[in-house]
This record gives C-alpha cells, sequence and structure tokens, in this order.
C-alpha cells in the first residue's frame, strides 16, 4: 500500500471529499494545500479568480510538513509544491464538463470563474501538470462525474492496494465538447 498520496483536479472535481473518506479508511494524515497557504501567510495577492500563492515559500512549508510517511496531500497547486519523489501516487479527479459546471454554480461561482474551471477541465490542465510531473506510472486517474463518494473512494483503494490503475489517457472532454458544437460556449472571445 502506497503511504505518501496526493489528490489534485480542477475545483469542484471532489478532492477534500475523497481526502476525508480515504482518511478514515487509512488513518492517514490529510494536508490541504490551500489551508496551508492561507494559515501560514503564503497569500501575496488576489484577482478576479481568488487568491495568488508564493509557491516557492508554499514549497518549503510543505516540505516540512510531509517529512513523516502516511499522509494525503490534496489540492489543484499540488504540482507546484513537491516533487515526484516526495509521493508515492498521485490521485486525479476528473469531471465531465457539463456536471462540473453545475457543480461550480451550485458553489456560488462567478461566471468568469466557472468559465475558467471548466475551461481548465476541458483542457485537462490538473491532469498534464501531474503527468508532466509524477509522470504516468504514479498517476491514477478518478472519473467523478458520476460516481458516489463510496464509488470514487473503493476506486482509490484499489489504485492505493495495487490492485488497478487507470493512467486516464482516454479522457477527452475537449471532443466531447466540441461534439456537442459548445467550444464558443466555454471559451468565448469574451472570456480572453
Amino acid at each position: 500500500m502506497f503511504n505518501r498520496i496526493g489528490v489534485t483536479g480542477t475545483p469542484a472535481t471532489g478532492k477534500k471529499t475523497l481526502a476525508k473518506a480515504l482518511s478514515k479508511v487509512t488513518g492517514y494524515r490529510v494536508i490541504n494545500i490551500n489551508k496551508v497557504c492561507l494559515l501560514q501567510g503564503v497569500v501575496v495577492g488576489r484577482d478576479v479568480y481568488g487568491i495568488i500563492a508564493d509557491t516557492n515559500k508554499l514549497k518549503k512549508i510543505i516540505s516540512n510538513l510531509i517529512l513523516s510517511e502516511n499522509f494525503i496531500l490534496v489540492g489543484h497547486l499540488l504540482p507546484h509544491v513537491v516533487s515526484s519523489k516526495q509521493l508515492d501516487l498521485v490521485i486525479v479527479l476528473r469531471c465531465n464538463p457539463y456536471i462540473l459546471e453545475e457543480r461550480l454554480k451550485r458553489r456560488g461561482y462567478p461566471e468568469k470563474k466557472v468559465l475558467m474551471n471548466v475551461g481548465s477541465e476541458i483542457l485537462g490542465t490538473c491532469y498534464f501538470e501531474a503527468l508532466k510531473k509524477f509522470g504516468l506510472e504514479k498517476i491514477h486517474v478518478i472519473d467523478t462525474s458520476k460516481k458516489s463518494v463510496k464509488e470514487v473512494l473503493n476506486d482509490a483503494l484499489e489504485a492505493l492496494n495495487k490492485v488497478r490503475r487507470f493512467d486516464g489517457l482516454s479522457i477527452d472532454w475537449l471532443q466531447l465538447v466540441s461534439e456537442r458544437g459548445d467550444l464558443r460556449r466555454f471559451f468565448p472571445d469574451s472570456y480572453y
């Protein structure tokens, strides 16, 4: 079983929910990168999309927090604050952009932030950042679009216990959105 786990993905894909559920089953400590960022004073500003973190300071703080084994490090900034050596397994959560859009709207995200996050998911930004940083051999992808928390947890536990691994290369939200004729909807000219 892996002891040093990272969980990443676009906002509203279920990162914190999975981390909490995994922690209950494994007993591993959860370290929320966003909370660390806020509590340790590494926020250097804000823009229309949210907070801006000093990732260099955050790297040092995170490195000190993960000195022991048995932890779950969670957040979309994961590839920017740890090295590949520091994690055994990285779980990347993905979500159908149409479902993700509804989740973000329910959270009260402003329209521009919804478009930014859905666009990021369509392009696979968090996935490719994780892939580039940690390599395909450490990645396990879970599509949370239509799965319950229990199903996502079981999927993650299979990866932790080395039963099954999904590399996620077959997920192509860009093709889905293109086929539905919604590229301009999610990537309007006014967005840029």
